[in-house]
């Protein structure tokens, strides 16, 4: 599996074939037809692998933590450290059209479990979609590709994306429910000041 992993790593999708994977392992082509009897097994194999390699943060990283404030701080550098191990990952697979449907199932395992310790990091928050959704894009990777394509450092990222996040974040906590009871709320009608 690794052979298939590195030459999908070196050369995209199309360098991934079973002759080539099984050149790769030293192995029959039989041998890799017999584990993986199609292209979508073994790309969720491969895939499975990458997550595993890059070693995407669990709900072990909020041992400890109480707040919101701190689960979604170090939730966010957590991310970041991930973000880091995974960039070539991240172009190689935006780099070839193919490589998103190819490796869709792996994209959907990733966001699940993304959504799931951004919702553990929201806590009591965690039914408040704009929360979850605010807090998924702002330490989401296309916020953080973005700004390390501008030429910023990580952690020039993860500060800055704090800096907004945080004090929104607390303000939608339980202390300021009644600043969003109807009737209270602030200007109404969209647009900013």
């Amino acid at each position: 599996m690794r052979s298939a992993m590195e030459l999908i790593r070196n050369g995209g999708l199309r360098a991934a074939t079973v002759p080539a994977i099984a050149k790769a392992a030293d192995v029959a082509q039989a041998t890799v037809r017999n584990h993986f009897p199609d292209q979508p097994a073994l790309l969720d194999e491969v895939g499975a692998m990458i997550l595993d390699d890059l070693a995407l943060p669990d709900s072990e990283i909020f041992d400890g933590l109480e707040t919101p404030v701190d689960r979604v701080s170090r939730l966010a550098h957590e991310l970041v450290a991930f973000y880091g191990r995974g960039q070539e990952w991240w172009f190689v697979l935006t780099a070839d059209a193919s490589m998103s449907p190819a490796f869709q199932h792996t994209t959907e395992m990733y966001e699940e479990r993304f959504d799931a310790l951004v919702k553990e990091a929201v806590g009591p928050m965690e039914d408040d979609p704009l929360v979850v959704a605010m807090v998924g894009s702002v330490i989401g990777p296309p916020l953080h590709y973005a700004l390390i394509a501008k030429g910023f450092t990580p952690d020039d990222v993860v500060e800055s994306s704090l800096a907004m996040l945080l004090p929104w974040l607390e303000s939608r906590g339980p202390r300021s429910t009644a600043a969003r009871q109807p009737g209270r709320s602030r200007r109404r009608g969209g647009g900013c000041r």
